[in-house]
């Protein structure tokens, strides 16, 4: 078995590499949150934002999911799910 040493040359890229990452990391959690932000405070669409950023709509609208942002409008889609009748009415 061969025992390994990194370089200081490779020791030192490592360590920048892995405080570069962190700070990206810090920076796209801070941009998440500020998005989460303007989608609560402004009557703005997910897609209005995206178009600034470097992410899709449906990347925002997962940011306003995990970050609680109450919906703009009431969901369209429902469930295909026939409904049964009972007594006259209908439940599910």
């Amino acid at each position: 078995m061969t025992t390994y040493t990194p370089s200081p040359e490779l020791a030192k890229a490592l360590q920048s590499f892995t405080k570069t990452q962190e700070a990206a990391d810090q920076a796209r959690d801070a941009l998440r949150e500020a998005v989460a932000n303007d989608l609560k405070t402004y009557d703005v669409t997910a897609d209005a934002i995206a178009a600034h950023l470097p992410w899709s709509g449906e990347t925002v609208r997962g940011i306003a999911r995990e970050f609680g942002v109450p919906r703009k409008r009431k969901p369209t889609v429902r469930s295909i799910k026939p409904k049964k009748r009972v007594g006259g009415e209908t439940s599910d």
